[in-house]
């Protein structure tokens, strides 16, 4: 029996012995270099280095050449899938804007019957008044009280108790005006009392500050509903100084004996704040008329003006009962 292979048989056995020797010696080369390398890095690192960058400049344009096929593929399907979820998305897009647009039409609605109303009723209300717009040139966060500073006073139109909104909410408000600066009580400080409103369940209450970043809702009223952690606390309008609808804060711990918001805004953001005409400010003078012409007290009276004539007993006749009886 004749066991000699065939010359097709011979060939590839010698193909793969040469390809074998080859990748042995390749190999072999790679761990020569790589200790090489090593030992290098070890005695100079100077020149370690340069030969790392040598090596790296000649490998990367080889490198980048065979990648490019498998970042095109990897390219080709993130395009793929991003089609197909943009598809999706718009979809989802689509169905929002339309319940979007159904409540701008209801919204509108409304606004369109309560002017309506107004107008019928004759209901005046306040404006929001701007008096200056400004930065906040100082914070304190002492451990008594929280104040910023501001570089507009008395001479830009300023007054006390004025209200200092945010980009992002309520600030505070002026407690002491100079002529060219002024204080600002700030939310936090423990002295702050603002009156505000829950949104969603319509219970009004007091946001107070206790020297912390955060506020403590006090003195609830209104329906008996459980807080959520979200719920929205904006101003009331109550008191005539923070104009109505100003956010406050958010609700982030709606434990029942005390609900803790955080606050909209922080006063060191560095960024600008308006000062605001008070949303209902007391009258400076007195109305006049028959109704409203009560006596002065004398603690009341201004200094130097003469005191108030007393009638005498003959102005005031006694009536016939009260009279002494004729001798």
């Amino acid at each position: 029996m004749d066991w000699t292979p065939t010359p097709r048989r011979l060939t590839a056995i010698r193909r793969d012995q040469n390809l074998a020797l080859v990748s042995a010696v390749v190999s072999g080369g790679v761990i020569a270099a790589g200790l090489i390398l090593l030992l290098v890095a070890r005695v100079n690192p100077d020149t370690a280095s340069g030969l790392r960058t040598a090596a790296t400049d000649v490998v990367a344009p080889a490198w980048s050449v065979v990648r490019a096929p498998i970042d095109g593929a990897a390219k080709l399907a993130g395009d793929i899938g991003d089609y197909f979820g943009a598809v999706s998305r718009a979809d989802h897009l689509e169905a929002e804007l339309d319940k979007a647009n159904a409540a701008l039409r209801t919204a509108r609605n409304g606004q369109r019957e309560l002017w309506q109303l107004k107008r019928l009723m004759a209901v005046r209300e306040p404006t929001r008044i701007v008096v200056a717009t400004t930065r906040i040139a100082a914070a304190t966060s002492g451990s008594v009280a929280r104040t910023a500073l501001l570089a507009v006073g008395s001479n830009d139109g300023l007054s006390r108790d004025m209200p200092v909104i945010g980009a992002d909410g309520l600030v505070g408000r002026t407690l002491e005006v100079g002529r060219r600066s002024a204080r600002v009580l700030l939310l936090t400080d423990p002295l702050s009392r603002v009156p505000v409103i829950v949104q969603r369940t319509g219970q009004i209450g007091l946001a107070m500050g206790r020297n912390l970043p955060t506020l403590l809702l006090t003195d609830r009223i209104g329906p008996e509903l459980q807080l959520v952690v979200g719920d929205r606390i904006v101003t009331s309008g109550d008191g005539g100084v923070y104009p109505p609808g100003v956010p406050v804060g958010m609700v982030v711990d709606p434990q029942a004996d005390g609900p803790v918001i955080r606050l909209a805004t922080s006063p060191l953001g560095g960024g600008f704040v308006t000062v605001e005409r008070g949303w209902l400010p007391i009258p400076d003078t007195q109305p006049k008329g028959p109704l409203f012409d009560a006596p002065v007290p004398v603690e009341a009276r201004t200094k130097g003006a003469p005191p108030p004539r007393l009638r005498s007993n003959e102005e005031f006749p006694r009536p016939r009962s009260a009279q002494p009886p004729a001798n």
